[in-house]
């Protein structure tokens, strides 16, 4: 079983890395936790910072709880696996829904547009 929690452990790791580019952070070959921890508590600070709009400050928090569900997962390094895991999957949530917040401003709802 410990094999199986570690590959998803690699594979969720390498997966954040991804989403975090993304949101602006440079590309990482073999990204730690500690790293991408890191990099999602600087990207909150430019994005927090930013006047582009409610979606945009709303991405900024949920890239810092991004950040402090991975610098719980890098604090955590030699509990159990699945409690690792656990934080990565509450990153990758949180990223998500930052994700979707800029989505939704980036492509607008138009309605009462008459058909051709």
């Amino acid at each position: 079983m410990s094999t199986w929690w570690e590959a998803r452990r690699a594979a969720r790791v390498t997966q954040l890395a991804c989403v975090l580019e993304f949101f602006g952070a440079e590309p990482v070959e073999d990204p730690g936790v500690g790293e991408l921890a890191r990099a999602a508590g600087a990207l909150a600070g430019e994005y927090r910072a930013s006047d582009r709009g409610r979606a945009v400050l709303r991405a900024g928090d949920l890239l810092e709880q991004a950040a402090d569900a991975l610098h719980a997962a890098d604090r955590l390094r030699g509990t159990p696996v699945p409690v690792v895991n656990h934080h990565l999957r509450l990153a990758a949530l949180a990223l998500s829904h930052a994700r979707s917040c800029l989505r939704t401003q980036a492509y607008p709802v138009v309605r009462g547009v008459p058909p051709a």
